[in-house]
């Protein structure tokens, strides 16, 4: 494919509020070509162009669903089976976040709520610590950063002891009963259950569901090496071991599998004696459990005594205090930067539950629906499985996905939104893409990712200033991954560098 590669002279500028008149300009424009001006050689050029690149012969077998269209005069420049339903992978992610700023607000906080069940006698508390949870996913260490994967908890020790408790003598009880659903997305498949991407969702829930299981080489060859869970309270059972290969040999080949529904972890490989200590990402079965071995250990570790013994059942009594999460404009780009699952499974269920009064996936549906219908897009344009675009299940137009990208760009609240998106070239799922290109720091567009699923959809800015949506998704595609991200790359260079006039000379 034959794409200029020019350079931007302006990459990156920053969008500004679109006229509502667009979404009435993106109805008209849907219509067949039939009927209508021609187009200007610029544009007519442009098709001609794309037309060539999703036309490969690579992509026999594939589809491409692809719309291209200007923000500033809901002019579509071009449109590609728009129409039909794709799997969207993690564009999905921008169906969930966009009705979650519209339910929730980006002022929106998570809070989680710390109870005394049981009496107090001087710094001890007679009973059970009660933490009630609304879905915070923000406990986690991608969150806090560093490598203490307890950092998120730890000030809720400090807040314990400022009301003075240094004992609990029953246990850290966990409520996750705020969420009413399984804790696995619909059409998840078993075979990656244990991976950190697909970490099962809670109410009350603890860095994304996932621990750390670290492996540490022995000191000589053959030596075994050492392995453990960070935290090391985590309701998990390791099994195997990892043999330390000599020291100039450079071998880190260590692999992990968790049994099927089980917490049984079974570690293996060879890493070189001398290399850094390995870190692995391994989901936990029960998001609530796990959260409570957390907690226990931070204020174990904090000088608080929990003594683990029975205590009486009975509703939690006094609240101790409630913990209150970043606002929802905060956790955006956790969200849509790396394409965080569990932090789309969690906003989908607390839609529902903060719109319908239940915290389920079916009322996170139907809320999203509301917001939808809204935006103008017909509810057989799209179909619901889950949160994240982890399930096969989802399926969404890519016209869908341009209404929801221009009608969020008519909304005051729309920088929280966009600077949410992955920059190209900068940060994210396409920091290292379009590197070198008047695509980079320019185009602000989420990725998605399953097998044989890529999409790419955003905002990007041409040569001469126009702000234009996009949206890219491949579906049934056999060629290696890497082919579709190149052609969305050079496409939206193409775009970055697209002018409707020649550039005027002195």
């Amino acid at each position: 494919m034959a794409l200029p590669a020019h350079r931007h002279r302006a990459a990156g500028r920053a969008l500004r509020r679109a006229p509502a008149a667009l979404l009435a300009l993106f109805a008209a424009g849907c219509a067949a070509r039939a009927g209508t001006p021609a187009l200007a050689p610029a544009v007519s050029h442009l098709v001609s162009e794309l037309d060539s690149a999703f036309s490969g012969p690579e992509f026999a077998r594939a589809m491409w669903g692809v719309v291209v269209q200007s923000l500033d005069n809901g002019e579509i420049l071009y449109r590609r089976n728009a129409e039909r339903l794709f799997m969207p992978a993690s564009n999905q992610k921008l169906v969930t976040s966009s009705a979650a700023l519209v339910r929730l607000g980006a002022d929106f906080r998570f809070r989680t709520a710390v109870l005394a069940r049981g009496t107090r006698r001087a710094d001890t508390l007679a009973g059970d610590l009660v933490v009630v949870g609304r879905g915070d996913p923000t406990l986690s260490l991608h969150v806090t950063g560093g490598t203490d994967v307890l950092a998120s908890l730890r000030p809720w020790a400090d807040s314990l002891r400022a009301r003075g408790i240094r004992t609990v003598t029953g246990r850290v009880v966990g409520d996750g009963s705020w969420f009413t659903d399984p804790p696995l997305g619909q059409g998840w498949a078993w075979d990656y259950l244990s991976d950190s991407y697909a970490a099962p969702v809670g109410a009350l829930q603890f860095n994304e569901g996932f621990a750390l299981l670290e492996v540490t080489p022995g000191d000589t060859t053959g030596a075994p090496s050492r392995a453990a869970f960070l935290p090391s309270g985590a309701p998990l059972r390791l099994f195997g071991s990892v043999a330390t290969a000599p020291r100039d040999s450079a071998i880190n080949d260590v692999e992990f599998s968790r049994a099927p529904f089980t917490d049984s972890v079974t570690v293996s490989g060879r890493i070189s004696a001398g290399h850094a200590p390995l870190r692995l990402e391994v989901a936990v079965l029960d998001p609530a459990r796990y959260f409570e071995t957390a907690l226990t250990q931070v204020l174990r570790e904090a000088g608080i005594t929990v003594r683990g013994a029975a205590a009486s059942a009975g509703p939690a009594g006094d609240t101790l205090f409630v913990w209150r999460s970043a606002p929802l404009r905060d956790v955006l780009p956790p969200f849509l930067k790396p394409s965080q699952n569990q932090i789309g499974e969690t906003l989908l269920r607390t839609v529902g539950g903060e719109a319908k009064g239940q915290a389920s996936v079916d009322s996170g549906r139907a809320a999203v629906r509301e917001v939808l219908r809204g935006f103008g897009v017909a509810d057989d344009a799209y179909v619901i499985a889950d949160g994240s675009g982890l399930s096969r299940y989802d399926y969404v137009a890519p016209e869908t996905l341009a209404r929801i990208l221009i009608a969020m760009a008519g909304r005051p609240d729309f920088d929280a939104f966009y600077q949410a998106l992955p920059i190209a070239g900068v940060d994210g799922t396409i920091a290292n893409r379009m590197r070198g290109t008047a695509a980079a720091g320019n185009v602000h567009a989420k990725t998605g990712s399953i097998a044989n699923v890529r999409a790419l959809s955003g905002y990007v800015t041409t040569a001469d200033g126009e702000r234009l949506v996009f949206v890219m998704i491949a579906n049934h595609f056999t060629v290696p991954r890497r082919v579709v991200e190149v052609v969305q790359d050079r496409v939206l260079e193409r775009l970055a560098n697209f002018r409707r006039r020649p550039p005027q000379t002195r």
